[in-house]
């Protein structure tokens, strides 16, 4: 993974994007990549103010420019707000980024800030000295949030889907399991997050910034779900690839602690890049010839993270992994030299249309219930009946 060549391909840096050496030795947020991208207007004093009012230190930092608009999406940390503090240096910070933007169409948009939490957790966190911002304090911004709920309430919907695809031995018993799991419940918020930032981005033309609590867990998903939709790019098997590495390693999602790797506290345990990788499942399902991989892709690459094989996902950000390259394989080699078995024999983008901006290449997601469903080949793989016959493939949803 290249920070220059991932970031050059959508026109960063220029005038309103720059990169930023604060991060270089892992100092202003040891959690985040040493390469950071800011606003050009952003000033060392703006950038370590706000590091320090966001909690981990997670600054709002660049993810994505899209081109045809100049938007960008953002993602940072909740604010250290509390009942009443404020940052003058965060508040410019959160200017910055929407005046980036400089196009004549869209330089007087504001800025769309995403919670991914329920607003009653988002009060919560703020009573305990964190929490959200303050619309009042910033220019021209719209703050909005979204109930996916978090790591423990996707912990034990999991676990009642697990429970009921091992016990349901009628249609009648996988249904109301699954429908007391609610996992397709929070698939359908997930998505619908997605959706909304997408559409901001591409058809108003406005920036985003997305965060949850810490922001490396929801705001991981919504952001890579939203590129996704966005650009086709990253629905190409190297381009999914550089998703993963920006998105989920190099910005930090802690999966030693989500999905109980090698020292990993249990208690943290969450299936939520399992989760992301439904929610790709879903749109590989909606869109069927605008992937170039195949679910049997998704479901490797969950159940080689799951194996410890490789050295790619060992580790909570990218400094605590540093010298693991050295000394372990990288999973992306094992999906390379195994290719043809990863392949979408639908897959029918042409080069043309992996352009950005060329009409159809954002993809119009549906989320219908009846739209989504049960990732068979994930859950039910065991039980051929479930997914092979006509009333298996009933039972778990598939069409």
């Amino acid at each position: 993974f290249d920070y220059n060549i991932e970031y050059s391909r959508f026109g960063v840096p220029n005038p309103g994007w720059k990169y930023s050496s604060l991060n270089e030795n892992y100092k202003l947020c040891p959690t985040y990549p040493k390469w950071l991208f800011v606003p050009g207007e952003a000033t060392n004093e703006i950038i370590q103010g706000s590091a320090k009012f966001r909690s981990q230190q997670r600054l709002p930092a660049l993810s994505y420019l899209y081109q045809p608009t100049g938007a960008v999406i953002c993602r940072s940390s909740q604010p250290c707000v509390g009942l009443n503090k404020r940052s003058g240096h965060d508040e410019k910070m959160l200017s910055s980024i929407r005046s980036a933007n400089n196009r004549e169409s869209y330089r007087y948009n504001k800025l769309h800030i995403i919670d991914t939490r329920p607003r009653v957790n988002a009060m919560v966190n703020r009573a305990g000295g964190k929490g959200y911002e303050d619309v009042k304090n910033y220019v021209d911004v719209v703050y909005r949030n979204f109930p996916i709920q978090n790591i423990h309430v996707m912990r034990e919907s999991m676990l009642k889907l697990r429970n009921t695809v091992e016990s349901a031995l009628t249609t009648a018993a996988w249904n109301e399991g699954l429908e007391e799991s609610g996992w397709l419940v929070h698939l359908k918020i997930l998505l619908e997050t997605a959706k909304f930032i997408s559409r901001t981005i591409h058809r108003d033309g406005s920036s985003v910034l997305i965060h949850c609590s810490d922001g490396w867990d929801r705001t991981a998903q919504t952001s890579s779900l939203s590129q996704l939709i966005l650009d086709p790019y990253y629905r190409t098997l190297n381009g999914f690839q550089i998703l993963i590495e920006k998105e989920w390693l190099a910005f930090g999602h802690k999966f030693v602690e989500r999905c109980a790797l090698l020292d990993g506290n249990p208690d943290e345990a969450s299936p939520i890049f399992l989760q992301f990788l439904d929610a790709v499942y879903q749109l590989l399902y909606q869109f069927p010839v605008s992937f170039e991989f195949n679910d049997h892709y998704l479901v490797t690459l969950y159940d080689m993270l799951t194996a410890g094989k490789f050295g790619t996902f060992l580790g909570n950000n990218e400094r605590s992994r540093i010298g693991l390259a050295e000394r372990t394989f990288s999973i992306w080699g094992y999906f390379w030299e195994n290719i043809e078995k990863f392949l979408n024999p639908e897959y029918g983008v042409s080069s043309r249309q992996l352009e950005l901006g060329d009409p159809g290449s954002m993809l119009e997601v549906s989320t219908e219930s009846r739209d989504i469903v049960p990732w068979s080949t994930m859950y039910c793989r065991y039980d051929i009946t479930r997914h092979t016959s006509d009333q298996g493939s009933n039972a778990c949803g598939d069409k």
